[in-house]
């Protein structure tokens, strides 16, 4: 039970990664809150595999690029599990599209919730640590962010921020017991769509990885629930690449540039 009697806030967590993290968390102990920006219906079913697990959940809903919407987002999970000892930025905004079609528009949106929102959302939740004494963050990335994807500059441009951010946090507020790590899971087996892009980017990456297959949400959730709990108690301020081995691999290639 390494979280037992701790609350956790897991955002993102109405599916997949998100979702197997906050189960994990609540079998080993906490109570955890669950959000996402409008996916109600699975955020109350991850709510009850927490409770089946042993947890107490609580639920909310908040886009990450609202500031007033964030800040609500953590005091209502607050109100109903308590302060919040472990933080986990899983929520994230990868949309798709070419690097000289990008409007303003686009630039701004992605920055406020995978930049922005993500340093509202620990600034709203680190007082509950400091009061506490101590405190766990750790923040998703992802391994496209650094192999490269066509289309992505400005989602996976401001993904690849959370490294900053990371390494700051943990400089800044080590001296306060908060331990401030990142995960960059490899490609994983998720309910995302089956399409040709990606089942030409699940090849490019299975044939380059030395495990030879994909992740699993699960495997995901054991690495960051260990860097959440005591057992991390000496890593702070460090990306986990959880790929089985995916590195190096060469930038998947655009369909129209053939092979």
């Amino acid at each position: 039970m390494e979280h037992d009697g701790k609350t956790a806030l897991v955002t993102g967590g109405s599916r997949n990664i998100g979702r197997a993290i906050a189960v994990k968390l609540a079998e080993e102990g906490a109570d955890v809150g669950i959000t996402s920006r409008t996916d109600e219906e699975g955020c109350e079913e991850t709510a009850h595999q927490v409770q089946s697990a042993g947890g107490t959940a609580a639920t909310a809903t908040a886009d990450l690029g609202d500031p007033d919407a964030v800040k609500t987002m953590v005091t209502d999970i607050r109100e109903e599990l308590g302060p919040i000892d472990v933080l986990i930025n899983n929520a994230t905004y990868r949309p798709e599209k070419a690097f000289l079609d990008l409007e303003l528009e686009d630039i701004e949106r992605t920055a406020n919730v995978n930049f922005r929102g993500q340093i509202l959302t620990s600034q709203h939740v680190v007082p509950d640590m400091l009061d506490a004494g101590r405190g766990s963050i750790v923040n998703l990335i992802g391994a496209l962010v650094y192999l490269g994807d066509p289309g992505h500059v400005h989602s996976y441009g401001t993904k690849f921020s959370i490294e900053g951010i990371t390494r700051q946090l943990a400089t800044e507020l080590g001296k306060d017991d908060i331990r401030v790590n990142a995960v960059s899971p490899g490609l994983i087996d998720t309910n995302r769509d089956r399409s040709e892009s990606f089942e030409r980017k699940k090849e490019a990456i299975v044939d380059s990885t030395p495990l030879g297959r994909l992740g699993t949400p699960e495997e995901i959730a054991e690495v960051v629930s260990f860097l959440a709990s005591e057992r991390g108690s000496f890593i702070t301020g460090q990306v986990v690449h959880a790929n089985g081995g995916t590195y190096p691999i060469p930038t998947i290639v655009p369909e129209d540039r053939g092979d």
